[in-house]
């Protein structure tokens, strides 16, 4: 991955902050990796995404994690800590975007490929569509349904091939999907909740994004410093100069 300086991301805060989630993520993985396209990045697999932005936010912010999450019995904030070490998970096989694999069942053979940012962007941008049919984002993975070698109709799959079907590509794409075992403090309620390395992320350099520029307001205003001269500053000279202001 290439190096972000803090006026890369900056402007990636402020060009991503009119975009969705899915849009921000590959806008972040389009400048750490230039050598891809948004087009090409928009094809990984879910869990391959991720699996980057893992890696990216660990180069700009370290290991450790701070969580939040409210217990959906009591209602209570539950807080810890963990290290994104523990969320590689087994490593996502090197497959190319799009690439064709193979469900069977006895004498049923479905080719398909795994769900990826395109597919994802258009359930956001038709919701109702897909909220009418819970299955299409699967099926519009299928590509080619062959039954003793002949050809089978998606809409004539059941639930439970389907159900097969969906269980298949979370293996194939295990970090798409990461969950984490909590036990509230107060009423012992356990349950699972679900880690979103899109959102963590960009509520992160969101927050960073707004201390950063209030640094850069206290400098300029008290030095005449140019923006672009407090941005070259490391965090820590920065800190320093914003503390003897504050003396």
């Amino acid at each position: 991955m290439q190096a972000l300086t803090p006026a890369d991301l900056l402007q990636l805060w402020e060009t991503g902050s009119e975009q969705t989630l899915i849009e921000r993520s590959l806008l972040l993985l389009a400048k750490a990796l230039p050598e891809q396209t948004l087009s090409s990045l928009a094809m990984l697999s879910i869990g391959e995404r991720d699996e980057m932005l893992l890696s990216l936010r660990e180069y700009l912010f370290g290991t450790k994690l701070k969580n939040t999450a409210v217990c959906p019995k009591c209602a209570d904030i539950v807080e810890w800590e963990s290290s994104s070490r523990d969320m590689h998970l087994q490593p996502v096989p090197p497959l190319s975007a799009n690439s064709v694999l193979e469900f069977v069942r006895e004498d049923l053979s479905i080719k398909y490929r795994l769900p990826n940012s395109t597919d994802l962007l258009r359930v956001t941008r038709n919701a109702n569509f897909y909220i009418a049919d819970p299955n299409k984002l699967l099926t519009d993975c299928i590509i080619d349904i062959q039954h003793n070698n002949q050809q089978v109709q998606v809409k004539n799959l059941d639930a439970e091939t389907l159900q097969a079907l969906e269980v298949q590509i979370s293996n194939d794409d295990p970090q798409a999907d990461i969950g984490m075992m909590l036990n509230c403090p107060a009423c012992s309620n356990e349950w699972e909740a679900k880690f979103d390395i899109l959102s963590y992320l960009w509520t992160e350099i969101d927050v960073w994004a707004t201390h950063l520029l209030h640094e850069i307001y206290l400098l300029a205003s008290a030095f005449g410093w140019a923006e672009k001269d407090i941005l070259n500053m490391s965090p820590q000279r920065r800190t320093m100069y914003v503390k003897l202001i504050q003396v």
